[in-house]
This record gives C-alpha cells, structure tokens and sequence, in this order.
C-alpha cells in the first residue's frame, strides 16, 4: 500500500511538468519574440516559487495523513507536543506551567485509542511565502531544531559548487531515492541521510541565502517593483531545479526526524 506522502510526490512531478511547458515555449521564443519571451520567464519565475510554497504545506498534510492512522501514544514525542500546542498556542513562555500542561495533555490523549491528530499545527501561520524563518518554523513542529543547521555542509550543499548537469543529475538520484525511502509506512529513512547532521553556519548558510533570492524575485514581479526580466531561461532552470532539490531536502530532513525520535 503506498502512503500519502509517495502519492503526493508524484502530484508534485505533474505540478512541475507545467513550469518545464513554460520553459520549453520560452526556449522556442528566445530569439524570436522578445516580449512573449520575457512574459514567459517572468512567469516562470513566479510559479516556481508557488510551487515551492505550495510543496511546504502538502509535504506537511500527507505526513500528518499517514500519521493518522498511528495511535496517539505511539506518535513520535514531536508529533505529540506540537498536536497539544494547538490547544496551548505555540509561545512556551505564555504562563508558568505551559510545559507542564503540555505534559498532561499529552498523557490524557495517550490514553485514547481512537484519537486522530490533524495537519493544521504543523503549518506555520507566520508567512505564506517560502522565507527562510517560516521553514525554519515548520520544520521544527516535527523536532528539527535548525533545518539549516542540518543543510550546512551536508551533501545538498554540494548544489551550489555544481554544474547545471550535475545539478540535474543530482535531483534524479534525490527524487528516486526519496520516493523509495517514503513509499511504505513506517518510512524507511535513516537518521541524517545525506550528511545532514547538524553543524552550526557563521551569518546566514547557503540556502538561507538561495531562499532571500527565491522570495526577493517572486516579490519584485508580484509587486510590481521591477518590469524587467532579470533572470535568462538558462538561469531559471538552474533555479528551477534547486527549488527542486531543496524540497526534497526538507522532505527528507523532517521525515528522518519523526522516523528516528
């Protein structure tokens, strides 16, 4: 039987399929048509962010879908407390025995054998755009203290040291492994896959920097502030498929979290 997540990462595939349309056309019309060439890379831009957006909060929902079916008391610890701040709110400095009443919660729900969690606390409700902040935040209502503690010098990183050859070699191998690690439950994924042990970063680490870019040029079209096409085709597909990479990333990341807590 396969699980919602693996169901889910082939949606994403056909998602992806409509950006490549768009980068096709454009390659079509790139020394043709400049306006409509533009207009498509333009366009591309602001979809590949939307897809990444979007992937953030479904990633998220089929997770917690295949969770569904595991009795509260056998949830990993993360799953559990995250589920009892919902009731709580999420601020642990909100009254003196916040950690205590989340301890009680989670007793009283242990003793429930029919109790279903759902996906809404674990949906960061900060910031609808994929910044770095709100990643941060989701990732770690499954346990993950600092995602981008376990990218810096893992084997993701290596991305930016890569050709765009390369950079597409290395999302086939991450999507086919991924799909093979998250296509049975229990997922089948060990802990820090990739080398993403976490290791402190100095400043701001190399996708924390790539996810600024990501928002800073969907925010400059979307808004209106630049009517320039400041991005070649050839440089949005290289773009296109570290998104790609980094969803994968952060897929992985949180799922080992839960599978090895």
């Amino acid at each position: 039987m396969t699980t919602f997540i693996s169901d889910y990462l082939d949606t994403v595939d056909l998602q992806w399929n409509e950006v490549d349309l768009l980068v096709a056309e454009a390659i079509a019309v790139q020394h043709t048509k400049e306006d409509l060439y533009n207009a498509l890379c333009r366009s591309i831009t602001v979809l590949i962010v939307a897809h990444m957006e979007g992937f953030i909060k479904g990633a998220v929902k089929n997770i917690i879908s295949d969770y569904t079916e595991v009795e509260f008391k056998n949830l990993p610890t993360s799953i559990k407390r995250t589920y009892c701040k919902k009731y709580l709110g999420f601020d642990e400095k909100a009254f003196p025995a916040y950690q205590d009443t989340i301890q009680c919660l989670i007793e009283d729900l242990e003793r429930s054998t029919d109790f279903k969690i759902s996906h809404e606390p674990f949906i960061s409700d900060k910031n609808r755009n994929p910044k770095p902040d709100s990643i941060e935040s989701v990732a770690s209502r499954f346990g993950v203290k600092d995602i981008f503690k376990n990218l810096h010098n893992s084997r993701f990183d290596n991305v930016f040291a890569m050709s765009p050859t390369q950079i597409k070699r290395s999302l086939d191998i991450s999507l086919r492994l991924t799909k093979r690690r998250v296509s049975s439950f229990p997922y089948k994924i060990s802990r820090h896959p990739y080398q993403t042990n976490p290791e402190k970063y100095p400043g701001r680490s190399m996708w924390q920097t790539f996810l600024d870019d990501v928002n800073q040029k969907r925010h400059k079209i979307a808004h209106g502030n630049d009517f320039n096409n400041i991005s070649d085709i050839n440089s949005l597909i290289e773009f296109k498929d570290k998104v790609r990479i980094f969803q994968y990333s952060f897929l992985l990341i949180i799922c080992s979290e839960v599978c090895n807590s």
